[in-house]
């Protein structure tokens, strides 16, 4: 059974005693790694929508994974918070769920078992806490606390700039501004829908086996322009 008081007790003096992050979503989420003894963790929110974002990630690992599901537009992140259900599943080659997504997990980072906690206080999905087990196990079992604590970081949270406030010059909102920035130029250069433009952004990622977030800058500082043919892309 879920010892709710000592969870929170935990998360708050974690949280409290970690002097080297500044952004609270960071000490959240290296908490969360800490209490469910996992390998790796990741925060985002507004998992199915252009405004999606990922706040924090614990390591290269769980940034990547989340990327990857931003990329595709598949994974468990994204059916955990399209469902309000956790998802629970190993990323090897027996994994049939996300044939893409899975197959492009193994390749960047190796076998990994991934749950996917959906973020819900007060009933509504506003993001998902993903969790990382590597080496991959063989019958994962959900952790047990992990839907209580995936509740209670998106409770806190609820008390950050919402998404389009509160945009500094580092961080995770700077780099959803810079991908803003980067949709918007495509969408000059090829006279397409939003929703389009940040398509192909994600496909040239893909494509190029990079970040989200890398493409954008290349477009900002212009080395990458998909009107021009004799760019560097």
């Amino acid at each position: 059974m879920t010892d709710k008081a000592k969870i929170l007790a935990q998360l708050a003096q974690l949280v409290a005693a970690d002097n080297r992050r500044e952004a609270l979503a960071e000490r959240l989420v290296e908490a969360c790694r800490l209490i469910l003894d996992v390998d790796g963790a990741a925060i985002t929110i507004e998992n199915t929508t252009l405004q999606r974002i990922t706040l924090c990630a614990t390591n290269d690992v769980a940034a990547r994974l989340e990327d990857l599901q931003e990329i595709l537009g598949e994974g468990p992140s994204h059916d955990a918070f399209t469902t309000g259900e956790p998802v629970v599943a190993t990323l090897d080659a027996s994994q049939p769920r996300w044939p893409e997504f899975g197959a492009a997990v193994r390749r960047a980072v190796g076998s990994v078992t991934v749950h996917a906690m959906p973020m819900r206080p007060g009933g509504q999905v506003i993001g998902v806490l993903c969790l990382l087990q590597q080496p991959a196990v063989e019958a994962p079992e959900l952790l047990d606390g992990a839907q209580f604590l995936s509740d209670a970081v998106g409770a806190a949270l609820l008390s950050e700039p919402p998404r389009d406030e509160g945009v500094t010059d580092t961080g995770p909102w700077s780099t959803r501004a810079e991908i803003h920035q980067a949709t918007g130029m495509v969408i000059a250069q090829l006279g397409l829908q939003p929703g389009d433009a940040l398509a192909i952004l994600r496909a040239h990622a893909f494509a190029d086996d990079t970040t989200l977030s890398e493409i954008a800058h290349q477009v900002v500082l212009r080395r990458l322009d998909f009107g021009n043919e004799s760019s560097e892309s």
